[in-house]
């Protein structure tokens, strides 16, 4: 009689950047809130699949920090327990962690529904997986030789910045490789689990360390169309991650938004088509903006009414 081989049981699934809303992307023709039901309703049966395992998130788990109340209460209904993350700069009012409690992942917090990383000091122990997070730019501030690590865990490391995995784009300013973060923490860490780019990878330092940026778990732009959503089963007693595909529904990311704004447009279109297919617009005058109030002091109110005008126009 042949023995069936036993599947291994992950200690923990790793994903980022959910940005869960409730408005339709400009560049989704389908329903998209049921699109997002679906990830989530795939994540909890995988946890399960694993002993109830945990769901690491690095990061933008609301797409807008003031919520719904229909989008608040999806996230109750439909996020999958246990749910340990950080928050992002979409998390946060005015991209400030000291307006963290006005949030709606401030709500799911509080109502105990997902456990938040606020203080990279205060880490979270979950079986065997010793979990430090950083929450969006906050990264300056950590000491890992602060930290007391136990013994006998895998120590983790959730971060919410900007991560290239070989070298920045030319606009860049003030971000990482994937190389610098590990040369940077290989010493202290086993898994660092990144955030913010919304492209996938996995890199590795002195075969010890491993770096992955898990991507968007939803396809929000029109450059996503042949993007595969994933998320990554992490296996604690070698260190190892394994990639699993999200369901997903072909044929229902569009470029004609872009194609019709173009026409009317020569010169648009003309941009557009110099323009690197990898290169998230949001993302790097988000970035630039960023960089552009550090350099001249801008002062905190003004950037949080900037950040919540542009919040509430994307």
């Amino acid at each position: 009689m042949r023995r069936t081989r036993k599947a291994r049981i992950a200690d923990a699934i790793l994903i980022s950047d959910l940005h869960l809303t409730d408005r339709t992307p400009v560049a989704r023709t389908d329903d998209y809130q049921e699109a997002q039901r679906r990830k989530l309703e795939f994540l909890r049966k995988l946890s399960e699949e694993n002993n109830n395992c945990p769901i690491l998130c690095a990061g933008d788990v609301f797409d807008y920090w003031k919520a719904s109340p229909w989008l608040c209460s999806f996230a109750y209904k439909y996020l999958p327990e246990p749910f340990i993350c950080i928050p992002g700069q979409h998390d946060l009012p005015g991209h400030s962690l000291d307006e963290y409690p006005k949030s709606a992942l401030g709500l799911m917090d509080s109502v105990g529904k997902v456990q938040v990383i606020k203080d990279w000091r205060k880490p979270i122990i979950e079986n065997n997986l010793f979990i430090v997070g950083v929450p969006y730019g906050k990264l300056d501030e950590l000491d890992p030789k602060e930290i007391t690590f136990p013994k006998g865990k895998r120590k983790i490391l959730l971060l919410h910045t900007l991560i290239w995995l070989d070298k920045r784009p030319t606009w860049s300013k003030g971000d990482y490789t994937a190389n610098e973060i590990l040369e940077r923490y290989v010493e202290y860490f086993d898994l660092i689990l990144t955030g913010d780019n919304h492209q996938r990878f996995i890199s590795m330092k002195n075969k010890s360390t491993i770096l992955v940026n898990p991507g968007s778990v939803m396809r929000i732009t029109a450059d996503q169309a042949d993007f595969q959503p994933r998320c990554f089963l992490y296996y604690a007693e070698d260190n190892t991650v394994k990639d699993i595909d999200f369901p997903i529904q072909k044929n229902v990311v569009t470029r004609e938004h872009i194609e019709e704004k173009a026409q009317k447009d020569e010169r648009i279109q003309a941009y557009i088509e110099r323009m690197n297919k990898d290169f998230e617009m949001g993302l790097s005058f988000r970035r630039n903006l960023e960089i552009f109030f550090e350099e001249n002091n801008v002062p905190k109110k003004v950037r949080e009414i900037i950040w919540n005008a542009m919040e509430r126009t994307d």
